[in-house]
């Protein structure tokens, strides 16, 4: 019984260090709209609005006011209050 007493504590102790290993500084970003066609709007901390993949790296930079999701390969985005058209390389059509 102390045995298995003292193999439990050990196993919590190691998981709740695990845990708190992690040093997660808080959310990652302010938003996250849905993902479409393999990306998604996200808002960073800056305020600004930029492009993630399904492993949450940046694949367009946030640099707009306000960013929709992709349809048909293209994406609507505001930059200086004026609304325009992005491809997935987060360049104006």
């Amino acid at each position: 019984m102390l045995k298995t007493k003292i193999i439990l504590t050990a196993l919590l102790s190691f998981s709740l260090l695990s845990l708190t290993a992690c040093g997660s500084p808080g959310p990652k970003y302010k938003n996250v709209r849905s993902f479409s066609e393999g990306l998604a709007p996200v808002q960073a901390q800056t305020g600004r609005w930029g492009f993630i993949n399904e492993r949450q790296e940046w694949v367009i930079q946030p640099r707009f006011e306000d960013a929709k999701e992709f349809q048909g390969g293209k994406a609507a985005v505001r930059q200086n209050s004026k609304w325009g058209f992005i491809n997935k390389r987060g360049e104006w059509l």
